[in-house]
């Protein structure tokens, strides 16, 4: 009985062996290749100096099997999907012949129009039953995408005369053009949609350096249950981003507008920079400009020719808002931010619109969150701030990424492992000029890999080095080391990550854009206590302890908690206070005309301000920079957001 149960087995393994082109002999080499091969942990190169990876396991050579014993299946027939009904043959034969045609200044997305109209059969979507009466809901969605501008969006893209001349002759139309009038309508309605929840384009289309992703949305479920919303408009409505900044920014929006039709606000002319308690000075201007934005209050307008009391902390609250040091004084940047036109304030908010329209809908209930261009960080809890802090950014040449992550864990001591475009761009000029200059700053060279061998960087020719790139440079742990005490990773694609610092000196400047793209904060132990507030074991002593031995430490983190690097140059606090911060990257710049919805006119003024030299100035109250051994306590639940300020209520727009 053994030997025929045998036999039925090598049979089986034989055929198991013809079908899958292998022999029984080569079965267990298959077996044994995808068995994992036992390596020693990996460690970051933060921590340490990483152990060389064990040599991975070849896959087995199989022997080439008879082609003669291989019977390749026959391809799955492609199903055709054929039309149902004369509109339905005419809705197919107008996708087939191309869509150039339709609407001259603004394609339809045929690719998107097919797909969609393929799983319906080509059913007609606005038309009834009958294939000749219009849906109900064609006028209603063009009243919407009428009035597009409303969410930062330009009704232009949404096939306005287009659908205006169709909606005109809808009754009178043969089947042809009723179908053609129904690819237009649904193209609208998706199109919209998509830019309305998601965004004009993919972010990472504008710029590579534009990581966030923005939720997906099902477009075809999307047209479904509009055309069975009692309520279209009130439909797509619920489809703009819920949160406080965006709609904020909605009002923001239509108030500046109104007075971009009605020719800005005052210009203030810089008549004599004064510190305030100059008896005489024609302040009348400067007050209308004040009370447009909603620093000074309607009853102060006439306050007549003096520097008053009511006007000079007007003039505190604006510079606050435009993160001007608040002490009053009308100099060069007051009066710069003053007389910004209101199509550059218009496009910035335009700019942060739409990359509100790129945010998850819910951040969590506590997140970190990196202002670029304001150069602050903010811990959220339940919307208030429970800690916040300065932090120094990228330079304009190594900019720092918008992205969304997590902090996953942080590193006590570490140590910096230099980027390969900074050895090239950095190290390798110093180098030249003192070949010392690596062992002055604790720093150990390798040959290959972090795995090489050590190298002593003195008894290299550096100036007939031209590639740096076939050694690693790291830094060891120390008081002198880039990364300070501690860093936080957050995985990415572009490797940066939060930091620490010892050139703390820095944190005193307001623009701070220093950074080769990481993000250096500004009270790191502060941060890594609270990150650690579920962590019993890590105490205070115990954390003092492990920063004194200089030992390099890796802990995970048992809470990853959210972290979004932002780029916020226009917001409205909670006060309705209207913030403004330069555009330290021109970023805003390339957001819009990569949309084409930038203005001439904000456009040669957003360029004109970019190519002026930066004025650097003081933020208002700055956050305190806690000396690294020190630990921030978290402010109050009941404290501002990033920028808030006490303010009254924006102004409404006057009325065209």
């Amino acid at each position: 009985m053994r030997d025929v149960v045998g036999q039925a087995v090598g049979a089986l393994a034989i055929g198991l062996a013809l079908v899958f082109g292998v022999v029984p002999g080569a079965m267990a080499q298959v077996q044994l290749a995808e068995v994992p091969v036992p390596g020693v942990p990996v460690v970051t190169a933060e921590t340490s100096v990483p152990e060389p990876r064990p040599p991975q396991a070849q896959p087995a050579v199989l022997p080439v099997p008879d082609p003669v014993a291989i019977v390749a299946p026959a391809p799955a027939p492609v199903p055709v999907v054929q039309p149902e009904g004369p509109l339905s043959v005419e809705i197919s034969a107008r996708l087939a012949a191309g869509l150039a045609g339709v609407d001259a200044h603004h394609p339809l997305d045929a690719a998107r129009l097919k797909q969609f109209y393929e799983l319906r059969h080509f059913a007609s979507v606005w038309f009834g039953g009958d294939g000749a009466t219009l849906s109900p809901q064609a006028a209603p969605l063009r009243q919407v995408v009428g009035e597009a501008d409303v969410e930062g969006l330009v009704p232009a893209d949404y096939h306005p005369a287009a659908l205006d001349a169709r909606l005109a002759t809808a009754g009178t139309m043969d089947a042809a053009h009723r179908a053609e009038f129904d690819l237009l309508l649904t193209d609208t309605l998706m199109a919209y949609a998509n830019d309305l929840r998601r965004g004009r384009l993919p972010p990472h289309v504008i710029a590579s350096e534009f990581a966030l992703v923005p939720a997906p949305l099902d477009l075809a479920a999307t047209v479904t249950a509009a055309l069975a919303a009692p309520d279209l408009p009130a439909f797509l409505a619920k489809l703009a981003p819920a949160g406080e900044r965006y709609v904020r920014l909605r009002e923001a929006l239509r108030v500046a507008r109104g007075f971009e039709r009605t020719g800005g606000w005052p210009k203030v002319s810089e008549r004599g920079k004064s510190e305030g308690g100059k008896k005489g000075t024609p302040y009348k201007a400067l007050r209308q400009r004040l009370v447009a934005t909603g620093e000074l209050s309607k009853k102060y307008l006439d306050g007549g020719t003096d520097y008053d009391r009511p006007l000079r902390q007007a003039v505190q609250l604006f510079q606050q808002h435009h993160g001007i040091k608040a002490d009053g004084v009308l100099n060069s940047a007051t009066y710069a931010a003053l007389n910004a036109g209101v199509s550059m304030r218009v496009a910035a908010i335009l700019a942060n619109m739409e990359r509100e329209r790129w945010m998850p809908e819910d951040l969590g209930r506590r997140y970190v969150l990196v202002n670029i261009p304001d150069f602050t960080l903010a811990v959220m809890e339940d919307g208030k701030v429970t800690l916040e802090m300065p932090v120094i950014v990228g330079t304009r040449a190594r900019r720092t990424p918008i992205l969304a992550s997590q902090i996953v864990s942080l590193i006590w001591n570490p140590t910096w492992s230099v980027p390969r475009k900074l050895a090239r761009e950095d190290i390798l000029p110093k180098l030249r000029a003192n070949p010392g200059y690596l062992n002055e700053h604790n720093m150990v060279l390798y040959s290959g890999s972090f795995g090489g061998a050590r190298v002593d960087p003195t008894g290299i020719d550096w100036m007939a080095v031209n590639d740096i790139s076939r050694y690693r440079v790291r830094q060891r742990p120390g008081t002198h080391n880039a990364l300070g005490k501690v860093k936080f990773n957050i995985p990415n694609d572009f490797d940066v990550y939060l930091h620490d610092t010892p050139h703390r000196e820095k944190f005193a400047q307001s623009v701070r854009a220093f950074s080769s793209g990481c993000v250096r904060v500004g009270n790191p132990l502060g941060l890594a206590a609270l990150l650690l507030g579920d962590m019993a074991e890590w105490t205070p002593e115990r954390r003092a302890q492990v920063l004194e031995k200089g030992a390099t430490r890796l802990v995970d983190l048992r809470s990853p908690i959210p972290v979004f690097l932002l780029y916020q140059t226009a917001w409205v606090d909670a006060q309705g206070g209207l913030n403004f911060r330069d555009d330290v990257y021109g970023r805003d710049t390339q957001m819009l005309r990569a949309l084409h919805r930038l203005e001439e006119a904000a456009a040669r003024e957003i360029t004109a301000a970019a190519a002026a030299k930066p004025v650097v100035h003081r933020r208002h109250r700055p956050a305190p920079v806690t000396a690294p051994g020190a630990v921030a306590t978290p402010v109050s639940a009941t404290a501002p957001a990033p920028g808030v300020a006490a303010v009254p209520a924006l102004a409404p727009a006057p009325k065209p």
